[in-house]
């Protein structure tokens, strides 16, 4: 029972049409019934499909879109929080977490299910009858009232702001059922509108469970409890676009690649390359002419076999330029801002919309995000510095003032004011003795004042454009031999290296990049290696490497093909004992976080 004035309210106007109408659309209910009776006004449009039917798109009206607008905010303030299986139509939730909820446990099988005719099978009793119910509980005029607006001809329409909200209200009972259904075998279920998605983690398709799907000699036959689930909820299953897909072929979901990480296929990234490189070698105005033309008259590449005009309802297609900047903007979001082939294109998109601005001042474009990532062996010289501390330090045992320092290397990391190192590169060579306090909580100062130094100074140095910069500590730790370094000051401009997002493997190449024994006029060792082995020694992973990693090269970064960070220089072997080993970027990114960074 209601037990405030505005509880007593709510209640009132979910029980009445005319303070409906007043509290939530700001007109009378005559006005409100003069709009929406005897039906709301639409729209129509036939977009086709790429199997050769088509789709049937129902916008609403202007006056019935700002109706349907207010009644969606007043309807999420009472309905309950979205089931976790559910990404589609859902506030920070996306195709890219869709994916990731299955990427997470690494799985053998994947199952793809679509349901037949989404929309249109939510008729409008089914959309009063979830009014009816708690949250909401409306009395049967209001719930009539509300359901005649979101809907159009018996059926919820493809097309209306309110449709997505409704369709999983709808659901919510599917997907309890289904969430319990893979619970039991251990499986992962997640919907993504009307894509259905179901990851196993066993090794055998013998060992899939027969309840939900049979997978024997390329025959696939769904099981009858996952059959029973989804028409018991008043849904049919669409049999052309479900299958099965094991990790020895790519797995997609919602259009996403999920084999190791989230990913796009690898003909969109082609096709934005070869525009870009179209736009590159003749020039804007004929790029955007010929895309112009192709467009036009369907686009015929395996991955997209349509008119353009499909998905603009019948306007001009956008520009080059456009089309472009969403494509990129999508990669950005699949693949993570960091993203080296994102960064590297998107680069590329905005230095030639530059250029086009330099010729045609007119030239109306939006930048693109691009992070200063390391790319190529040129970008290293840009991310890559020499560290080097010096002081006087007075000998306990010779009581004598002597003058100390040492280099090493250090390297910009995931954002451009983060510099990573070796811990042991900041401590007294041969004493043990550090020039900062041992824990993870340094202050922030540039000298360190003990009774033992005097004037020591850090500093980092760019052999390339013989800049120094003062750095200060902001974190280290002994145990993994690291320490974590910003700049005291503005920085220089320079790139930073993004993190390896996959595994390592034995036998892959990469590069060891350092400074080792450096003297004025030397850039950074790009030294090719192989990774021979991975190990943990003191419960953190290491990467043993086949290049010697020699002194000055602690704290240097190990990297892969792509010039992603996998390991950190921190160990070389001596002729009868040690190895030349890495510790594992993955403790670098596990540390990073639990100080906070």
């Amino acid at each position: 029972m209601p037990h405030t004035i505005d509880e007593l309210y709510a209640a009132f106007i979910r029980n009445n049409v005319h303070l409906l109408s007043d509290h939530v659309f700001g007109m009378p209910y005559s006005e409100l019934q003069a709009k929406i009776y005897p039906l709301p006004k639409y729209k129509t449009y036939f977009i086709k499909k790429r199997n050769g039917s088509f789709r049937v798109i129902r916008e609403p009206r202007l006056e019935v879109k700002q109706l349907q607008i207010l009644a969606l905010a007043y309807l999420k303030n009472i309905a309950l929080s979205e089931k976790p299986c559910v990404h589609g139509f859902v506030s920070e939730r996306s195709v890219v977490t869709n994916a990731k909820a299955h990427i997470v446990n690494s799985p053998h099988f994947l199952l793809n299910l679509d349901l037949r005719d989404f929309f249109p099978s939510i008729s409008f009793y089914r959309v009063r009858g979830v009014l009816l119910k708690h949250p909401f509980n409306f009395s049967h005029p209001v719930a009539s009232v509300l359901a005649h607006l979101c809907t159009f001809r018996n059926e919820l329409p493809q097309g209306a702001p309110t449709s997505p909200f409704f369709s999983n209200l709808i659901c919510r009972r599917l997907d309890t059922d289904l969430m319990s259904l893979a619970k039991r075998h251990r499986a992962t279920y997640t919907r993504y509108a009307d894509d259905l998605t179901f990851s196993f983690t066993v090794r055998s398709s013998s060992s899939l469970p027969s309840n939900i799907v049979d997978f024997d000699s390329g025959n696939l036959v769904l099981g009858n409890e996952l059959t029973r689930i989804i028409r018991a909820n008043s849904f049919d299953i669409n049999d052309s676009k479900t299958r099965i897909s094991t990790r020895r072929r790519r797995m997609e979901i919602t259009g996403i690649t999920t084999n190791e990480f989230p990913n796009v296929p690898r003909i969109y990234i082609d096709k934005i390359r070869g525009a870009l490189h179209a736009w590159d070698r003749y020039g804007y105005d004929d790029a955007d002419r010929a895309w112009q033309q192709k467009v036009a008259t369907g686009i015929s590449s395996p991955y997209e076999k349509r008119p353009w005009n499909r998905q603009t309802l019948g306007k001009a297609p956008p520009q080059l330029k456009n089309y472009l900047w969403g494509k990129l903007l999508y990669l950005r979001m699949v693949r993570g801002a960091d993203d080296v082939i994102y960064t590297r294109m998107a680069e590329k998109y905005n230095a030639l919309c530059a250029r086009q601005r330099a010729d045609v001042p007119d030239f109306q474009s939006s930048s693109l995000p691009a992070e200063h990532i390391v790319r190529n062996s040129t970008d290293v010289d840009q991310a890559v510095f020499v560290i080097e501390w010096s002081g006087d330090y007075t000998s306990a045992l010779l009581k004598e003032v002597q003058m100390v320092g040492a280099q090493g290397t250090a390297f910009a990391f995931k954002r451009k004011n983060l510099l990573i190192t070796c811990d042991h590169v900041l401590n007294f060579a041969g004493t043990g003795e550090s020039i900062g306090p041992p824990d993870e909580t340094v202050s922030f100062q540039t000298s360190y004042d003990d009774p033992l130094v005097s004037g020591v100074n850090l500093v980092v140095h760019n052999p390339v454009t013989h800049e120094y910069s003062n750095v200060r500590v902001l974190h280290r730790d002994p145990v993994r031999d690291l320490a974590v370094l910003e700049f005291a000051n503005t920085p220089p401009f320079h790139r930073y290296f993004a993190a390896l997002d996959g595994a390592l493997r034995p036998r892959e190449s990469g590069f060891l990049i350092g400074f080792p024994n450096w003297s004025a006029g030397r850039t950074a060792n790009q030294t090719r290696s192989n990774i021979t082995s991975l190990f943990a020694r003191t419960g953190l992973v290491r990467v043993e490497i086949s290049t010697l990693i020699r002194q000055g090269n602690s704290g240097g970064p190990f990297v892969d093909s792509l010039f992603r960070v996998a390991g950190i220089a921190q160990q070389g072997a001596l002729q009868n004992s040690g190895n030349d080993e890495c510790l594992s970027v993955t403790e670098l990114e596990s540390w990073l976080t639990s100080v906070g960074l």
